[in-house]
């Protein structure tokens, strides 16, 4: 979770870097939206996407999604590129073969979860793929493109649920105390 002290000295690199950034830090509605934004995020986390943001950006940021886009980059990044899951499942297959090493087959690619639904949706097609077939491998590295984008899409929106979720039960807190302290 972020520390609003590690938050407030980033928000002062943004505004320090980017001199025309029409940010207000004295305005708590917006650094609360800000904050809630990066909630869900760690402290190095962020001041690492914060560094990057200021090297790979010419302009200010529009709003707290264009530095989370980073964080979905680097989690695409972690995962092999769509060349590289085909080399790996070919081998795999070449290593194990499909009547017998199934098993080995998927448990080779259980920690990638975009690769694993690839495999099995291809499995009639790898298993029956010849030496000099081009259109399987190039179908295959489509669609586990597509499924790798789209997970990691899923977990960026999953960080930013929960970072939603948790600011409104700080506004249901509050609210609350507020009541409480009327009454």
């Amino acid at each position: 979770m972020l520390s609003k002290e590690v938050f407030l000295k980033q928000i002062t690199i943004l505004k320090v870097f980017y001199t025309r950034w029409n940010f207000n830090d004295k305005d708590t509605t917006q650094m609360n939206v800000w904050y809630q934004a990066f909630a869900a995020v760690e402290d190095n986390d962020f001041e690492r996407i914060i560094s990057t943001f200021c090297r790979t950006h010419i302009h200010a940021p529009d709003s707290p999604n264009e530095i989370l886009m980073i964080l979905s980059e680097e989690e695409e990044k972690k995962w092999m590129n769509p060349e590289q899951a085909f080399n790996h499942v070919r081998d795999l297959i070449r290593d194990y073969g499909w009547q017998y090493g199934r098993k080995d087959i998927y448990s080779g690619v259980r920690n990638n979860p975009a690769l694993l639904e690839t495999v099995k949706e291809f499995e009639y097609d790898l298993r029956e793929m010849t030496v000099n077939d081009q259109f399987i491998p190039k179908r295959f590295k489509d669609a586990y493109a597509i499924k790798l984008k789209t997970m990691c899409i899923k977990k960026r929106d999953e960080k930013l649920r929960l970072a939603y979720h948790l600011h409104l039960l700080i506004y249901v807190f509050y609210h609350l105390l507020y009541l409480y302290l009327l009454l």
